[in-house]
């Protein structure tokens, strides 16, 4: 018996530090996260080792570390493989317009100013460094800007969200029309709404 629970604190250690390890964080939260599973785990077979009275402490240590393992990733969803992740960069050069291979590098869909404030300029993507330092990519249809920061529904996150205009990275693609523009243009057209 005393060999099955160690197997299994084995087995719930490795899961949860592969759980870990798949999802998109920094490399010093997977360590810690990773080293503390591990560590909880393994404790939990321990003490189903020693004495006979810990064996009812051990089973619902480990049952309640699988719960919390599952409940953390029961949204996400990894990429299956390299084609998923390359059928994601094919949807985003189409959806955006952005350049491939076969176009010319930097050539983005023009768009003339004129009608550019007739156009949709409030429903943007961006790259997004937030104060922990970790990036993301955000798609965010802007309800209010201010000159300085940017309120609105961001669909990666499912909610309303505020995000400052000078941790953006890089350019903000505006959705409707596809193309890219630098942060300050577009806080120019925003202000000439």
């Amino acid at each position: 018996m005393d060999m099955i629970f160690a197997i299994l604190g084995f087995l719930l250690a490795i899961w949860s530090i592969r759980s870990i390890c798949i999802k998109q964080q920094s490399v010093g939260k997977k360590v810690g996260k990773s080293v503390f599973s591990s560590w909880y785990f393994l404790t939990a077979a321990g003490l189903a080792v020693s004495p006979s009275d810990s064996v009812p402490i051990a089973i619902i240590m480990m049952m309640v570390g699988t719960f919390v393992v599952w409940y953390g990733n029961r949204n996400y969803k990894a990429p299956k493989n390299n084609k998923d992740i390359l059928s994601g960069h094919a949807d985003a050069v189409r959806d955006f317009d952005l350049p491939s291979k076969k176009s010319e590098p930097g050539k983005y869909r023009s768009v003339n100013h004129a009608k550019g404030k007739d156009a949709e300029i409030k429903n943007v993507a961006f790259s997004y460094v937030n104060s922990k330092g970790e990036s993301s990519f955000r798609d965010v249809d802007v309800k209010s800007f201010d000159g300085e920061y940017l309120e609105g529904y961001c669909h990666l996150s499912r909610k309303f969200k505020t995000f400052r205009l000078d941790r953006v990275e890089g350019e903000i693609i505006i959705r409707e029309t596809g193309e890219a523009i630098d942060p300050n243009e577009w806080v120019g057209l925003m202000e000439a709404r």
